[in-house]
């Protein structure tokens, strides 16, 4: 066979399949698009998260601690450098800051302390504003440098002056600093994963409060090598060992593990908008190659193999593939854009756009292999069909041989696109498990879709009620009563369509019959029915879950804080600050005295636990798990105590929260009873190290004062419980581990909502060195939030949807196509185009068929010979001869020549229908 008839039959065969050409060109491109713009999104995250890892990191090391680093250890680093061994360090102070007291906890922005003559220790920041700005140069003298999107947040610019109220690195209180804005940053290089930062001096941000000591928690170091870098680490690591000590490898490892989940994530979501876009080719081949059942016969006729209708159909399925997924990487392009500006915008995260062409080539290839796959097949399918099977027009399928081809070519395809997803994941097990998994949820989905379109095909349409439809029509809403106590909606719905069984009796006949056809055409192509029925459920089921899942954990967290969050403001004060606000919170406007407490506050660093060293009972590198708190989550149960005025009756809240031990009581004033959170008894790396019993060895923060406490019960919060101090003891617990000169306490208020503002401002008279944070909005932060992370997942989820959308759109046509030659018959039987809205039923056939029926009651022999007409897939044909019958019956025994023509006519209708659809299959 020669070359060029592969490619003109093929051509031609597209063309001439005109809306189903296209709506298979639309299946895979959609999945296309949705699996290469969501690669494409990955890949951009990746590139943000791992490109130029060293800058990311501040340096070579990292070092970070919940217990903050004093000036005397620097000098530490000091040695080091000294020596040889790192070649630069620089501290730095980090807190949350806002530009005034009436600020909500929500509007607030990272200041950041640093030493202009050291920091960074790598690659310098460029600057937007002046263009040859430097950090040396312009940190001094109260002046300060932003980025980009906080002076867009406060509508500010370089030359503004603001009042920044900021608080210590340790939590304990806060400073107000009177700053300059005098350069603007870009989100680049050390800055790349920053957002509404602003720098300052060490020198400045002390003398905001001299009395104030500077308490380091990180500190940057850079080395000259690999080598240089695991002895840094090593020798940091053992003598801060409560440390965090990052390298930029083990940063560089740590973002890949966590980009990696995302870009599966992705990239599975994607696969299942190609597995939906596959379904629909599956559909479109089946058509088009069914309709050529003639033509496939003659080209067997005249010589073609088997093998040779393999390649001519297999070739335009891979066309329809490239096309596609030409299409679908086009389209991506514009997709991936907009995820990610949506993805940017909920997380706060810098993610530069940038296209990959291995990416989109790739696309282009996923469509082909995709539509190769799911063509399989339909290919397979009609080139096993047999001339004689065409002559003699039958169905030659339901053999016992095709049906195992079936199963076996259904297990290749799900081979093969195992093998695609594999590829595309790079994870052997994931991808199987992924698809797979996938596959086993689809088949039992697909039992149950196929026995409601089994069930919704033969419901009854009665002419009148009966004793059996009324019981069928009580047992359906009884149940759907039933059902609706469990599950409101569904029940609602069944409730729905059972009382439509008492409308549909009263319906007109015609649009009763009209109803029945529908009905019965549902039945008809079960399995194509049932994968359309899949396909929209899963767009609809995932953005539905998300959306549901969305709002029940909104109503619950609204409820939670409702419920147990009897405070909206939070004010951390220092020193005579702390106590001129306890002495004056009766002026406050707005205070409720009865939901308003204070407490003191001191930050701690264990020591020991019943005499075994901490640092012993945490793994190094503990990052943490699922049932793991890690090494900062255990740092962050033991590194803070909140004071309680037992003596007074003061005592931690026993509303939802649950007690093992005992709770704190008068008899524990003067004593150095503690209560921990339960989850460092329940989970690692604690768990089996800390009882109800063990004494517990704490440092103050400064290191001058030690502690031993006694756990006397642990607390479980089962709503919104804040406590700033996890440990909560007496107050005099607190006050031997406070620094000299640093006693802080933390003011809990229950404040009018209209009055916050007015309270703020008092607050900021009293006390203008507080640190305050402002709840009052924290439920709509929090829904915001939650409204952003739905709107991501739902977004991804709508590929999949779009996808279901363009498969219910091609089965609708392709359904059309389908019942082209029934709508050629019936148009013979006086039946019109208008009278199909798209649905197989047709409203002038009850009245022909009314008319026929009171004939046969009158004795027409014809009709009786014609036999009775039922609802049932050759009812067209049957309608067609019978009516031609009719026709030639009257002439006959009437001797009219005119009923003779008309039946002529029929009869030359019905042929010239029946060639026209012929033709065109």
């Amino acid at each position: 066979m020669k070359a060029s008839i592969y490619f003109n039959y093929t051509s031609r065969s597209l063309l001439r399949g005109g809306q189903r050409t296209i709506l298979a060109i639309f299946c895979v491109a959609v999945g296309v698009m949705a699996i290469v713009s969501l690669q494409l999104v990955g890949q951009m995250i990746n590139s943000a998260f791992t490109s130029n890892i060293r800058d990311a990191n501040g340096g070579d090391i990292a070092v970070t601690s919940q217990t903050p680093f004093k000036s005397s250890d620097l000098s530490f680093f000091a040695n080091l450098k000294s020596n040889g061994t790192i070649t630069s360090y620089t501290p730095t102070i980090s807190g949350n800051a806002s530009t005034g007291l009436a600020a909500s906890v929500t509007q607030s922005f990272t200041l950041e302390a640093v030493d202009p003559t050291t920091f960074p220790v790598v690659t310098p920041p460029s600057f937007k504003t002046p263009a040859d700005g430097s950090i040396s140069s312009l940190l001094k003298n109260d002046q300060v440098v932003v980025d980009q999107n906080l002076v867009d947040q406060y509508n500010k610019k370089v030359g503004d002056t603001l009042t920044v109220h900021a608080s210590t690195s340790s939590g304990t209180g806060g400073v107000t600093l009177q700053v300059k804005i005098v350069g603007i940053v870009k989100n680049t290089g050390v800055f790349a994963q920053s957002n509404d930062f602003m720098l300052i001096s060490h020198d400045d941000y002390q003398a905001a409060d001299p009395k104030l000591p500077l308490l380091y928690d990180s500190i940057y170091v850079t080395t000259v090598d690999k080598a240089h870098t695991d002895q840094a680490a090593k020798a940091i690591a053992d003598h801060f060992p409560i440390a965090n000590t990052v390298t930029a490898d083990q940063a560089l490892k740590n973002n890949q593990a966590q980009v990696d989940f995302i870009k599966k994530f992705l990239e599975i979501a994607g696969l299942l908008a190609l597995l939906i876009g596959g379904v629909g080719i599956v559909n479109t081949m089946q058509v088009l190659l069914s309709r050529r059942r003639i033509e496939i016969a003659m080209l067997k006729t005249t010589g073609y193999r088997r093998f040779d209708l393999y390649l001519l159909f297999g070739l335009e399925a891979g066309l329809l593939g490239l096309v596609g997924g030409l299409v679908g990487a086009a389209a991506a392009i514009g997709v991936s854009y907009l995820v990610r500006n949506i993805v940017q915008q909920v997380f706060p995260i810098i993610i530069p756009f940038f296209l990959d062409p291995v990416i989109i080539c790739g696309g282009v290839l996923i469509g082909l292999v995709t539509a190769l796959i799911f063509g399989l097949l339909p290919i397979v399918q009609a080139a096993n069909i047999r001339p004689l099977n065409v002559i003699r027009e039958l169905p030659g399928a339901n053999r016992v041989g095709s049906i195992f081809l079936t199963i076996g070519l259904l297990l290749l395809l799900s081979v093969l696109f195992c093998v695609m997803a594999v590829v595309i994941l790079n994870d052997v097990v994931l991808g199987i498990s992924a698809v797979y998994g996938t596959f086993i949820f689809l088949a039992i989905l697909s039992l149950f879709f196929g026995l409601i379109v089994l069930v919704i095909s033969l419901l009854p349409v009665p002419e009148r009620f009966s004793i059996k439809y009324l019981a069928l029509i009580i047992v359906g809403v009884a149940v759907s009563a039933l059902l609706f106590y469990a599950l409101p909606t569904f029940g609602g719905l069944l409730l729905v369509v059972s009382l439509m069984g008492i409308v549909i009796v009263l319906l007109p006949r015609s649009w009763k019959s009209n109803t029945k056809m529908a009905l019965r055409n549902i039945g008809r192509q079960r399995a194509r029915t049932t994968t359309t029925l899949l396909a929209l459920f899963v767009g609809v089921f995932t953005i539905g879950l998300i959306l549901v899942l969305g709002q029940d954990l909104r109503d619950n967290i609204n409820a939670a804080i409702a419920k147990n969050l009897t405070f909206n403001l939070v004010a951390i004060a220092r020193g005579n600050e702390a106590t001129q606000l306890q002495a004056q919170l009766g002026t406050i406007p707005g205070l409720s005295a009865d939901h308003s407490q204070g407490r003191t506050y001191a930050s701690d660093a264990p020591v020991t636990i019943d005499g075994v060293p901490f640092t012993t009972l945490i793994p190094k590198n503990d990052q943490g798990g699922p049932n793991d708190l890690g090494r900062g989550g255990t740092l962050y149960y033991l590194g803070g105590l909140e004071g309680y005025d037992v003596a007074n009756g003061q005592l931690p809240e026993t509303q939802n929260v649950t007690f093992t031990g005992r709770n704190l009581n008068v008899s524990d004033a003067g004593t150095n009873n503690v209560l921990m959170n339960a989850n460092l008894m329940k989970l690692a790396p604690l768990k089996g190290h800390i009882h109800i019993g063990s004494t517990i060895t704490l440092a103050s923060i400064d290191g001058k004062s030690i502690k031993t406490v006694t756990v006397v019960g642990t607390y479980q919060a089962s709503g919104f419980n804040l406590h700033f101090g996890p440990i909560l003891t007496t107050r005099e617990t607190v006050t031997a581990l406070t620094p000299a000169g640093q006693a802080t306490s933390i003011f809990y208020m229950k404040i009018d909502s209209d009055k916050v503002g007015k309270a703020l401002q008092k607050i900021g008279t009293i006390a203008p060195n507080a640190t305050v944070a402002n709840f009052a909005n924290i439920g709509d932060f929090i829904n915001n939030f939650i409204g952003d992370i739905l709107l991501v997942l739902t977004t991804i989820a709508s590929l999949s949807l779009l996808a279901g959308v363009i498969i219910i759109a091609n089965a609708v046509a392709l359904a059309n196509a389908g019942a082209e030659t029934r709508t050629g018959y019936t148009e013979v039987g006086g039946l019109h185009q208008q009278d199909d809205p798209g649905r197989g039923a047709h409203r002038e056939w009850p009245d022909w068929w009314n008319g026929c029926a009171a004939r046969d009651a009158a004795g027409d022999p014809c009709h009786q010979f014609a036999g009775p007409v039922r609802f049932q897939d050759g009812l067209w044909r049957k309608l067609v001869y019978r009516h031609w019958l009719d026709f030639g019956y009257r002439a006959a025994s009437n001797g009219d020549l005119g009923h003779c023509s008309l039946g002529l006519d029929a009869r030359a209708a019905f042929r010239s229908v029946a060639l026209r659809v012929a033709l065109t299959a």
